[in-house]
Parts: structure tokens; sequence; C-alpha cells
């Protein structure tokens, strides 16, 4: 089965999205595939960002800071659900091509605010760090979970699971889920 492809936005796309693709990619999901983006780049990720990544194992080969409108060209990866990490990207007007995608709002406090103090800005990013693992981690572990498995096999649901829309509707509930069980 081909993954949901999840793109993690923020506007700046230097910290909080690029860390989510980091860390869901560690994760190695069967089923959802990660990419971060930006609705204003800033070109660049964060220092503190890939001192946590790498602080925490967490490969940080492909990650780079790029615009949403990468994913516009034609033959490129098209995510099938947007999560915002901050509130700003959550309130943006999406490009055309991005409106018929599910969204849902992880609205996250920017760790990049300390910019004048190494502990505060380490701090916040281990934060985000720790925030970002339990979502993820939630989201695992129902996929792995019994519940899982007899929702897929229940009433002819391995049918319904293997039709695309209803993965993509059952990947976007789990986000809204890990949110509600890990604040």
């Amino acid at each position: 089965m081909k993954p949901i492809r999840a793109l993690m936005l923020c506007t700046g796309n230097s910290a909080r999205s690029i860390m989510a693709e980091a860390i869901g990619n560690n994760y190695l999901f069967d089923y959802i595939q990660f990419k971060s983006a930006g609705s204003n780049p800033i070109g660049e990720i964060n220092p503190y960002c890939l001192l946590t990544l790498e602080k925490m194992s967490v490969s940080t080969n492909g990650l780079e800071s790029k615009s949403w409108n990468k994913f516009s060209e034609t033959n490129s990866w098209k995510p099938e659900i947007i999560v915002t990490l901050c509130s700003n990207a959550g309130s943006e007007p999406c490009p055309i091509w991005l409106e018929d995608i599910p969204k849902i709002k992880w609205d996250l406090e920017d760790p990049s605010i300390h910019k004048d103090s190494h502990s505060l800005s380490m701090k916040g990013f281990s934060d985000l760090f720790v925030i970002l693992s339990l979502r993820f981690n939630y989201i695992k572990d129902y996929l792995k979970s019994a519940e899982f498995e007899a929702f897929k096999i229940k009433n002819s649901q391995l049918e319904k699971f293997k039709k695309r829309e209803n993965r993509i509707d059952l990947i976007s509930n789990l986000f809204l889920e890990a949110v509600n069980n890990n604040e």
C-alpha cells in the first residue's frame, strides 16, 4: 500500500515543520510519509533544530527549508494531509492547489523565539521534540494496536481501508487525536 503523504507546514520552514518531518520519518510509519514546507520559507534550518535532532539521534539527511510551491510542480510529491504547526500557517490562505486537502492544526510554540539565549533555545527545541515525539508515538501506537487491526478486519473494514480516501480520513483523525491525547 502506498503511504499517505503528510505535509508538515509552518511559515518559515526552519524549525517546527522541519523537526516534525524528521521525527515523523524517523518513526518509519508504514502508512505515512512526511515532508515539510513553508509559506514564506527562511531558506535555512535553525541550527538549534539540527542540534536537537542530532542529539536525539534523528537523521537530518535530506532536510531543507523550502516553499510549499515546490510541491505544485508537475510530477512532484503531492500532499494528501496538511498539518500546520504554527498559528500563522493555520490562518494563511493556502494556494488553490492545496485547498481541498484536509488540514489539521497543531499550534505549537515557536522554539526559536529565544535567539539571545543558548540554554533557553535548547530547552525550547528539546520541549518541541518531546511534544512532537509524544504525538507521533500516539499515532504509531494506534497503528500497531489490536484495536486498529480489529478496525481493519471488522465488517470488511479491510476493503474500506484499502480505499485511499478512507485511509486519509483515518490518518487525519489520528493527527487530531494525537493533540487531544498529549496535552
